[in-house]
């Protein structure tokens, strides 16, 4: 007998399972070695019905990094809407981008620290470009998000509210990867009190403590 056409949510469910199993077996064994055969193994089903979601793994890969990306906004937006005065809304930003990083290790892994996967420069001309195009413009909010709320809370022309969203990316992501490769807890006994307090540093750094 055959098997019952899935409906939409059961289609969007099996598509984010067919990108939790491709994330896997990327931090484990490399995009290179990443198969459409591995994925399906690993979800119990053929290889042909991954093909019904994803043309192949290159743009299953950017699929992934979209699902990334969108979470990480999602956190940002929730996250600063919470917030209740400006410093807090900054505190916030930097807070939930280190949490993003902690609570999804793997995603985090394939969008900022991977180095052998395909960027969107890399697929102009290519059938790949049209969603590269999306996954580089869905990536950039985030960071255009940072940029603004720099702009709003911290009186920065938009140059220097760029250059203050690279510096936090750039320390934020240090922070996230002494903690996720455990070498934080080589130095300090409680790596979750080193976060939170450094949060504040990087936060107080923005917006002084007398300013509300």
């Amino acid at each position: 007998m055959p098997r019952t056409a899935r409906n939409v949510e059961e289609v969007d469910i099996f598509k984010q399972q067919i990108l939790d199993a491709a994330v896997k077996i990327v931090i484990r064994e490399g995009f290179a070695r990443l198969s459409m055969r591995k994925i399906a193994a690993a979800l119990g089903v053929t290889a042909t019905t991954l093909y019904n979601y994803y043309t192949n793994k290159d743009e299953l890969y950017f699929y992934i990094r979209i699902r990334g990306f969108e979470l990480l906004y999602g956190l940002f937006e929730k996250a600063y809407t919470a917030a209740y005065d400006s410093r807090d809304k900054i505190k916030s930003l930097i807070a939930s981008y280190i949490e993003f990083g902690i609570q999804y290790p793997d995603y985090y892994e394939v969008m900022f620290l991977n180095r052998n996967v395909p960027k969107f420069l890399d697929c102009i001309g290519t059938p790949l470009e049209v969603v590269g195009a999306k996954e580089k413009e869905i990536a950039l909010k985030p960071f255009a998000f940072v940029i603004e709320k720099l702009q709003q809370h911290c009186e920065l022309d938009p140059d220097s509210a760029y250059v203050g969203a690279l510096q936090l990316w750039i320390e934020c992501n240090g922070v996230v990867s002494l903690y996720n490769s455990r070498l934080i807890r080589e130095v300090h006994d409680n790596p979750q009190r080193f976060v939170d307090s450094y949060v504040d540093v990087i936060a107080q750094r923005y917006i002084p403590l007398d300013i509300k």
